[in-house]
């Protein structure tokens, strides 16, 4: 019979993911079950509860820890019961259906975290090794098991992960006791133990559940003497946002998204507008007496583009009031991008100087941007309700977010808000090495992708931010191997949920000649496009055009196979086309999509 009395005064009457690390928290020491008879579970879900600890951890190393669960949910349903040794999806999927609060595996085994996210389940991971830590915070997770505890290097290995990684916490299991666990407990990356000391099995066989009770007891007032003779607090300090933790699982779930009735829907790109200043041709800057200058921005290249295939276009960004500031606005309003949005103030528009590569010598930026107008932005410069009436679509780059700290919250509002109103987010991954480290973009692009339907990469991107890598490419040699990037759009997928990856695939022959093509996946099957042999002579926006031409397409509602062409088949015509800008119509880009790569002259 199912007991509803009054919640055991261990817990807060709290709910959502994040209160499971907090009951996790407060227990402090996790029984860990196995047990042989589903008749045991009752009696000792009774000696756990009465004894202090109304917490367990069932483990699948015996038959019918599914329905040991479920006994003990049923009858002491505000219990806290999770289940431990999940080694597949299959096994979550009972535990789920059992009751169980929460997930433990015995290792970081992706398809079960993931799995985990998608179901909505908090999910703790076994970790031994800091490269395994690293991985776990890759994913978004920020709380995990350390196991086997003792084997693995116990309190001397918590204490060295925790400098480097001092915004994880840890469950330490295997090999605790009583007469070790106050080394833990004096950790402040320990959140609780896990420990199966109290559980004799002699005592179960007998049906000795009282030898049980007392043992438990002990435990616990044992962690109270702990509490009393030294720092170990009621509640640790969270070296992260609890919140980002529940957003986090809440959408890693796989994003499904409507692709009808989006076309006359408006798009809206948040970004910075910059001063472009280039040497004439294929002058280096030491030889350049003049510079031509002209503007140009990863999200409003987007925007251009897509108003040029007759898209309804916003670019958002904070511009100066001067007439520097006008310029970049009239660059984009005569193309019949809207510009309303764009706020004014500050005192700079950021500068690029481009000095553009030949043959086997590369192209050359050189940012002079710091304390633009965009980069000193804060968030009450941006009325994401206004600026969002009426639109379908948001987009957004990685180099927005990496401009400033600001700037990054600025982006993961927009995001929320986004999906509040329903609107589909891309975001082109984007990174890039002169405005931010690789860790600092891992960690901020891990939060703003769990808002993100759409994701957009080059064969670098992946791996510079996430550390998904293809294998038996080399990127600088002009390798690669297509099949690789299978497994890198389904890695991306399964941390994110994302509806769409697209990853453009360039293989550099020289500054001057590529071949370019790009992959589409939505979860299902994978498209590649077609190869076009690239004289480039202006490689700048190319994959700005092919997000725009991305975009446009889905939002058209072609088939996956279509919109990739489309997409790729846009970008190549920009690389012959001078600036950042994409100058190209929609039955331009089809022509040559449908095969028409001749060049020969329209009459």
């Amino acid at each position: 019979m199912r007991k509803t009395g009054n919640k055991n005064p261990v817990f807060l009457a709290k709910e959502g993911f994040m209160n499971t690390y907090e009951k996790i928290e407060k227990c402090k020491m996790i029984p860990v079950i196995a047990l042989d008879k589903v008749a045991d579970a009752i009696p000792l879900a009774k000696a756990l509860y009465e004894g202090g600890l109304p917490c367990a951890e069932v483990t699948f190393r015996r038959e019918g820890a599914n329905l040991v669960i479920k006994a003990m949910k049923e009858t002491y349903p505000d219990m806290l019961v999770g289940a431990g040794t999940v080694l597949n999806t299959k096994q979550v999927d009972l535990a789920i259906e059992a009751g169980a609060e929460f997930i433990v595996s015995p290792g970081f085994d992706e398809s079960v975290v993931s799995y985990c996210f998608k179901k909505g389940i908090c999910v703790i991971p076994g970790v031994s090794t800091a490269s395994e830590v690293a991985k776990a915070y890759s994913y978004g997770l920020r709380v995990v098991k350390f196991f086997p505890a003792e084997a693995a290097g116990g309190v001397k290995m918590l204490k060295a992960l925790s400098a480097p990684y001092n915004m994880m916490v840890f469950m330490p299991t295997g090999g605790i006791s009583m007469a070790n666990m106050a080394s833990y407990y004096e950790l402040k990356n320990v959140i609780a133990c896990g420990g199966s000391f109290m559980i004799d099995s002699a005592a179960i066989k007998e049906g000795n559940f009282e030898k049980i009770k007392d043992l438990t007891k002990d435990v616990v007032k044992a962690i109270e003497e702990i509490k009393s003779n030294s720092s170990l607090s009621e509640s640790i300090e969270y070296p992260f946002d609890k919140k980002d933790v529940d957003d986090s699982v809440e959408n890693k779930s796989d994003k499904k998204i409507s692709l009808s009735n989006l076309s006359d829907k408006k798009i809206i790109t948040f970004g910075e507008l910059m001063l472009r200043l280039a040497p004439e041709g294929y002058l280096r800057f030491v030889q350049a007496d003049t510079f031509e200058a002209t503007f140009g921005g990863g999200e409003a290249n987007v925007s251009i583009s897509l108003a040029n295939f007759g898209a309804k276009t916003s670019f958002v960004t904070k511009l100066p009031s001067h007439e520097i500031g006008q310029m970049a606005v009239n660059s984009l309003r005569k193309y019949g991008v809207d510009t309303s949005l764009i706020v004014r103030g500050g005192k700079r528009v950021g500068i690029y100087y481009l000095e553009k590569g030949a043959s086997q010598r590369p192209s050359k930026v050189i940012y002079d941007r710091a304390g633009s107008a965009i980069a000193e932005a804060v968030k009450d410069d941006f009325d994401w309700d206004k600026i969002f009436d009426g639109a379908g679509w948001f987009h957004f780059t990685g180099i927005t977010p990496a401009l400033s700290d600001e700037l990054a919250e600025i982006c993961l509002l927009a995001c929320k808000k986004a999906k509040e109103k329903g609107i589909i987010v891309s975001c082109d991954l984007n990174y890039r090495n002169k405005l931010w480290s690789k860790e600092k973009a891992g960690e901020v692009m891990n939060k703003l992708c769990q808002y993100v339907d759409v994701c957009i990469s080059n064969e670098e991107d992946a791996n510079d931010v996430f550390g998904i890598k293809a294998a038996n490419t080399d990127v600088t040699a002009g390798e690669i191997n297509s099949e690789g990037y299978k497994y890198v759009a389904d890695e991306l997928k399964k941390r994110f949920g994302f509806s769409y990856v697209a990853i453009t695939l360039r293989e550099s022959i020289s500054a001057s000649d590529n071949r370019w093509g790009a992959m589409l996946y939505d979860g299902n099957d994978y498209y590649f496009s077609k190869k076009y042999n690239v004289h480039i002579v202006d490689r700048v926006g190319g994959g700005d055009s092919f997000g725009a031409g991305l975009i446009y397409s889905l939002m058209q509602n072609e088939s996956p196979a279509d919109a990739i062409e489309f997409a790729v088949a846009a970008s190549c015509l920009k690389h012959s086309i001078e600036g950042d800008y994409n100058f190209v119509s929609v039955d331009e880009v089809k022509k040559l999509a449908k095969g028409d790569a001749s060049g020969r002259v329209q009459r």
